[in-house]
């Protein structure tokens, strides 16, 4: 339960907000929060659901619903990190809950300085708080909300009785497709209700240590029940509140399939309007006490699940062990599925008991047999209670026709970085998130001077899944080009797979980086999640037929462009470009010159080139860089200049420091291959005997040999158009260099 402050505190919050409001608010006339957030029925039937008053400040009052200290939203531009809000229910009848009541208050606010902070003694106050309010009518996702004109925004005047929630459906909000209905739904926005009888379908893990769940009513409407407040938020949640009332987060995630008899919270609003396949959650529910959740009966609960080994060898079978409990009842049976053959379907997955291991009353086992070098192997488990319920693991929705599964690639040296960026899941989360693993990677991109400043790696070879962010301790010390050992944390960075690195080292190898080639204006490429594959990956944008890329759209907002073979290309025919900002949502390249607004000059981090605008008169053959995946969208980041080849503009030079690893650096020798770009043939200059492999753009073999004079030519008609690889070999050195093909 939530603790009052104490007493002097509680005193000085009335005092510190009593005094000084400024003049403007003084002489605002009343404005209800009725008034504010009311919408006529036509305009909620025309999918408008703006409230009149958008951008006046107005002055209101209103009861204080939720506590100031309980809100848990990590914001690195607000000053100590944390982005406070709170909840008011109108005066009117008492503070009784009824349409259009509800109001969202951001508890922060601009200084003259133009730093963002935390309004004064906001985390004090108390559910039953009387406020008078001076804010500035805004909109966030279809969302109203009031936000502070200044430090002076919030007065306490007295106190009433904490507000007591509306009754009433998730029908009332949403339908099963869990889009919004306005004109009965939109009455509740930002108001504290109460459902009865719900039934929770899928639970849904994000950024690494966040949760929330989807909950449906008896005729199937769905809510998506959210985690804004410390009520859900995981152990694993540090709190970024300095004022909360403990230091992490202690909710226990439901079980698809626990059926809530009452669930209670504030209604928010992530408008999807009146179309289906935005992206958006319509409305959502968030509880902000622990005593929000009332569970009737639930699943089997499956936790502490383990696999050993993580990563197999041929000769290596697999123990399964995790921890299976009631809330209700007794576990009745349990169940493995597992298959070898990924041409079946989990509902064909050969049977195998898990048994209660020795000496224990909730911890079962089981052992899947060895399998062959290279195979991927799909499980999942089922748990069976005395009711009749059911639960999975991994956790699936209910009603899905199929269960979800986990996996695992048998290999003979350990894992992989495709092995940890693979995945099945729909939300492109990671099979080893929160696992302990060690990889090797080639450096695709460093913290160096002349780089992209951030630490990527990737398989040798390149290809689908073969990259990964790494970030921690100890990653400022290597090159591009560099061969590393690293073992870390794999963690889930709001949608972005990273590895947390404990400890990082030089193999002493070195190799060129393989770029995969990506057609930036191929719907299907781009389709559902199809990038996915390219996340962390050193990426070349490059249309398949050598068509000139240009930059379709100049500014996207948050200093992306997009460039694409099609001029002003729309967003299933174009790739996004970011380039000029280093914050704590933003970590792309200060090395690069083409960026949306010359403002990113200095706004997030000091570029270290002149900034040039992107234009559509700018053209290009390619664009290589990273792929990061950040606020729903995959983006390219360019390292450097370097990686616009063929640009029909001057951009400053760079000098990317280079390694000192290895005896055969990749210029040792003197190799030449023209013409670049080839049609039908290639010419190479290289010593006699030398061998020579030429790889595609996936790091496939496609041609090898040995040269039997000092220039020899290799027939390249029958190749595809696009990039090649054509590694020379002799006497110990080596030298990569790529090959253009363009019929």
């Amino acid at each position: 339960m939530i603790q009052p402050p104490n007493t002097m505190k509680r005193f000085a919050l009335f005092l510190s907000l009593s005094f000084g409001m400024a003049l403007q608010a003084q002489n605002l006339p009343y404005t209800s929060i009725t008034d504010i957030q009311y919408v006529s029925p036509a305009n909620l039937a025309a999918c408008n659901d703006t409230s009149a008053f958008l951008g006046d400040t107005v002055m209101t009052y209103g009861i204080v619903v939720t506590p100031g200290n309980v809100s848990e939203v990590a914001s690195g531009s607000v000053q100590g990190g944390n982005r406070p809000f709170f909840f008011l229910v109108d005066t009117v009848a008492q503070g009784a809950a009824g349409s259009f009541r509800g109001m969202e208050c951001m508890g922060v606010y601009t200084n003259a300085q133009g730093q963002l902070l935390p309004l004064p003694n906001v985390e004090f106050l108390l559910p039953g708080d009387l406020v008078k309010f001076t804010g500035r009518v805004g909109v966030y996702n279809n969302g109203t909300q009031l936000e502070a004109i200044d430090g002076n925004s919030l007065q306490v005047i007295g106190s009433r009785p904490a507000p007591t929630p509306a009754q009433i459906t998730i029908g009332d909000l949403n339908d099963p497709l869990r889009v919004n209905i306005l004109t009965t739904g939109e009455q509740w926005e930002n108001s504290f209700v109460e459902f009865n009888n719900v039934t929770v379908t899928e639970v849904i893990p994000f950024s690494g240590n966040r949760v929330s769940f989807n909950a449906v009513d008896g005729n199937g409407n769905k809510i998506n029940v959210s985690d804004r407040f410390l009520a859900q938020k995981l152990p694993s949640w540090q709190t970024v509140n300095p004022y909360s009332p403990q230091s992490t987060g202690s909710f226990v995630t439901p079980v698809p399939g626990t059926f809530y008899s009452s669930l209670k919270g504030v209604v928010r609003h992530d408008g999807n309007g009146c179309l289906v396949g935005s992206g958006s959650r319509g409305y959502e529910l968030n509880p902000f006490d622990s005593t929000h959740y009332i569970v009737a009966y639930a699943p089997p609960y499956i936790a502490n699940f383990e696999r050993d080994p993580m990563v197999p060898t041929p000769n290596q079978s697999v123990d399964l062990v995790c921890n299976i409990t009631d809330f209700d009842g007794t576990v009745d049976s349990v169940f493995v599925y597992y298959s070898a053959d990924t041409s079946l379907l989990p509902s064909q997955f050969t049977q195998m008991n898990m048994n209660l291991a020795a000496g224990t009353t909730d911890e079962y086992e089981a052992t899947l047999p060895n399998q062959p070098l290279g195979t991927l192997v799909r499980y999942y488990i089922q748990a069976w209670d005395n009711e009749g319920n059911v639960s999975y693991y991994p956790t699936t929705p209910v009603g899905q026709a199929e269960p979800n599964v986990d996996y695992y690639t048998v290999r003979n040296n350990g894992a992989i970085i495709k092995d940890l960026q693979f995945t099945l899941a729909s939300n492109g989360n990671s099979p080893y998130m929160g696992q302990n693993v060690t990889v090797k990677g080639i450096v695709t991109a460093s913290t160096k001077q002349h780089d992209l400043g951030f630490l990527y790696i990737q398989d040798e070879g390149g290809g689908p899944w073969s990259g990964i962010w790494c970030v921690g301790s100890g990653i400022t010390q290597f090159f591009r080009e560099e061969e590393v050992q690293v073992s870390g944390t794999v963690e889930e960075y709001y949608g972005m797979t990273r590895l947390n690195v404990s400890s990082i080292s030089k193999t002493g190898n070195r190799q060129l980086p393989v770029a995969s080639v990506v057609n930036p204006s191929d719907s299907a490429e781009k389709y559902g999640y199809a990038w996915e594959k390219w996340e962390g990956c050193y990426v070349r944008l490059q249309d398949p037929a050598q068509q000139t890329l240009v930059i379709a759209q100049t500014n996207l907002g948050y200093g992306d462009y997009a460039v694409s073979s099609i001029p002003n290309a729309g967003y299933w025919n174009r790739a996004l470009v970011l380039a000029g900002r280093q914050s704590a949502t933003a970590f792309s390249s200060l090395y690069v010159q083409l960026v949306t607004d010359p403002i990113y000059d200095t706004l997030d981090g000091m570029m270290e080139v002149t900034p040039i605008v992107v234009s559509d008169t700018m053209s290009m053959t390619a664009v290589e860089g990273i792929c990061f995946y950040g606020f729903s969208n995959f983006r390219v980041m360019p390292r450097n200049n370097d990686d616009f080849i063929g640009i029909n503009v001057s951009l400053d030079t760079t000098n990317l420091p280079q390694s000192t690893v290895g005896i055969s650096h990749p210029d040792a020798l003197n190799i030449r291959a023209y013409p670049n770009p080839a049609n039908d043939y290639l010419l190479v200059e290289a010593p006699q005997g030398a061998n020579y492999q030429v790889h595609d753009a996936l790091g496939r073999p496609l041609t090898s040999g040995q040269s039997t004079s000092e220039r020899f030519r290799l027939n390249t008609s029958a190749w595809a158009p696009g990039s090649y690889l054509l590694k020379v070999v002799h006497q110990g050195q080596q030298q990569v260099i790529r090959i253009i093909l363009a019929h």
